[in-house]
């Protein structure tokens, strides 16, 4: 009989949560940072891509049928907000990178971890906005948070400042916050083939900058990778930004720069 009942009010616990929609899983990590039990979370797709894909009209229904859109203000995210909003005008729609000096044509504040501490609020801001009632349960997850993300930069500053890592090749952009806040420069990279003169040229530089250590992702030829680190004698690190551990992530890119 209880078990029966259970089953009956299962839905109904299910109602009272929070509904939230992020895009991709990384979004939902952080907001379930602060709202833990209290939320239940739909995302757009199950890991990030950058090109936008029509919904099927019931998907984008279900997805503006909730009460928050968490995003990190990247263009395709834009996109989708202005598709939901279409379907639910009272949906709210919350940047979580609002108030983060940001590095311009650069959205990946979130490579940078004391811009977490910014994202946090944002976060916890909204909840205690329009879920007043919880607002003591809010600010305690919250403020461990904010301790583990102090904790990660604290972890990641004692690593660097342990090592001669200064200088980094790169194809992209990803890293750049991060770059920033902890004093390393990212030298940008082509893709393309090198002739003898510009290996040469480029060894030079390679050496006068101890430059060891080169950032590509799975999007990249890898023949080119290899050819690339062989002739320079560097090594190549796969890096993915978009996963959903953020604080993982982040400590073990720290890890295999600082080899």
């Amino acid at each position: 009989m209880f078990r029966m009942i259970l089953l009956l009010l299962f839905p109904l616990f299910l109602f009272s949560k929070n509904l939230v929609v992020t895009y991709f899983p990384l979004e939902t990590h952080l907001v379930n940072k602060i709202a833990q039990k209290e939320v239940k979370i739909r995302e757009i797709t199950s890991r990030y891509v950058s090109t936008y894909k029509e919904l099927p009209f019931s998907e984008l229904s279900k997805l503006a049928n909730t009460k928050i859109f968490f995003h990190f203000g990247l263009d395709i995210e834009k996109q989708y907000a202005e598709a939901l909003l279409k379907h639910n005008p009272k949906l709210i729609v919350v940047d979580i990178s609002s108030n983060i000096k940001k590095i311009k044509n650069n959205p990946y504040v979130w490579t940078d971890p004391l811009n977490l501490r910014a994202v946090a609020k944002n976060i916890y801001d909204t909840f205690i906005e329009y879920d007043k009632s919880k607002e003591s349960y809010y600010k305690e997850n919250y403020e461990k948070f904010l301790d583990e993300i102090d904790q990660t930069f604290l972890k990641i500053k004692e690593k660097l400042n342990s090592c001669e890592v200064q200088y980094i090749y790169v194809f992209d952009d990803f890293w750049e916050y991060f770059a920033k806040r902890f004093g390393i420069t990212t030298v940008f990279r082509e893709k393309k083939n090198l002739n003898v003169a510009e290996v040469q040229q480029l060894n030079e530089y390679t050496k006068d900058k101890n430059i060891k250590k080169l950032l590509f992702s799975k999007d990249d030829k890898q023949d080119f990778i290899t050819s690339l680190t062989k002739n320079l004698n560097i090594s190549a690190i796969e890096d993915d930004i978009f996963v959903d551990l953020w604080q993982l992530n982040i400590l073990d890119f720290t890890q295999h720069i600082s080899e």
